[in-house]
């Protein structure tokens, strides 16, 4: 996965986080990284903050303020892999292998806690979050699209069963992009 805030680009990319400077984009220089315990697979980027989804490793939350030297600030054990991250306000939404999307709150990056989980039909991959709705893309069931405006009692609004294995998705505007594998994208209008 990769995140791009100001000058830098974060690239979750196996075990490590890279920050690479991308100031001048026809020369890249990478300028640090973050090794994490598990398997770095989606990222999101916050103010100072990097949050990794990690697999087996949970949730890592990176302090980016210094991109030469990142350092871990906390981190969540998820019971299921982690593997797609969202961060909006003082919350963070985990896509779990393990059927769940769960709501952390982070407002203490140093001591995030899960306040809320909407179990979904299959392994939860990839999760954005635009205004009160987490838009989930679920293997083998497409996107699932969540109202969080109560992050502690999430339910589901609405869901397209796409063809294929919803891998990632991407909202703009009344439109969700949904990464399907081998069935190409679908684009789903969520205006209602």
């Amino acid at each position: 996965d990769i995140a791009v805030s100001g000058d830098y680009a974060y690239v979750a990319d196996g075990s490590t986080v890279r920050i690479v400077n991308i100031a001048n984009p026809t020369a890249p220089v990478e300028t640090g990284f973050y090794d994490t315990p598990g398997w770095a697979q989606g990222v999101e980027v916050n103010s100072d903050y990097a949050y990794v989804a990690d697999r087996e490793g949970g949730l890592r939350i990176v302090n980016i303020s210094n991109p030469l030297i990142p350092t871990e600030s906390g981190s969540y054990a998820t019971p299921g892999n982690a593997v797609g991250v969202a961060v909006s306000g003082d919350y963070a939404y985990v896509a779990d292998y393990g059927r769940r999307l769960r709501i952390m709150d982070v407002s203490d990056p140093t001591h995030p806690r899960e306040i809320g989980f909407y179990d979904t039909p299959a392994p939860a991959w990839g999760v954005v979050v635009s205004e009160d709705y987490a838009y989930v893309a679920v293997q083998g069931a497409g996107l699932r699209i969540v109202d969080i405006s109560n992050p502690t009692a999430p339910n589901e609004t609405g869901s397209y069963d796409t063809p294929g294995y919803a891998w990632d998705v991407v909202v703009s505007g009344a439109y969700a992009y949904v990464a399907d594998g081998e069935s190409g994208l679908y684009i789903v209008d969520v205006s209602d």
